[in-house]
């Protein structure tokens, strides 16, 4: 009976402690994570308050696919790609010639190709005004023989 409770008591403490070393881990990537190593592939005025800031993946080799990061966001003085830097992109893709346009509140981005990963909640500011966009999404694959 004694054995049996050191062995739980034992097991509790391991599994706390690595618990503890997994939490820890993952706070110290979040927390001093590299950022992205991209380069400014383009930028765009969409309209009078939004601008489309797209940044291309320079790491990799041969074996790592191109890797396109889309922004939104009001016009960046200075350095964009520092600024982008600390934004979250709301389309991650393998392609830089996405089609996005912007007709009032609504954004449309038109992808051939893979995506990586897309989110329609964005806002950004513009002229000290908080701007929510619409984003529609309309993506197709590329067929490759």
């Amino acid at each position: 009976m004694r054995y049996s409770t050191v062995i739980k008591t034992l097991h509790r403490t391991l599994t706390l402690v690595l618990l503890l070393l997994v939490v820890c881990f993952a706070i110290y990537q979040y927390m001093l994570g590299k950022p992205y190593d991209d380069r400014l592939y383009a930028s765009k005025q969409l309209n009078e308050n939004t601008w489309l800031y797209v940044t291309q993946y320079q790491g990799g080799n041969a074996t790592v696919s191109d890797v396109f990061r889309y922004y939104l966001s009001g016009e960046l003085s200075g350095d964009p790609l520092k600024a982008v830097s600390e934004m979250k992109p709301f389309l991650t893709a393998d392609t830089g010639t996405a089609l996005v346009t912007k007709i009032g509140r609504l954004v449309t981005v038109h992808v051939k190709g893979k995506i990586y990963n897309f989110t329609n909640s964005v806002m950004y500011t513009s002229k000290d005004t908080a701007v929510f966009p619409v984003i529609e999404l309309y993506a197709s694959g590329e067929w490759q023989r």
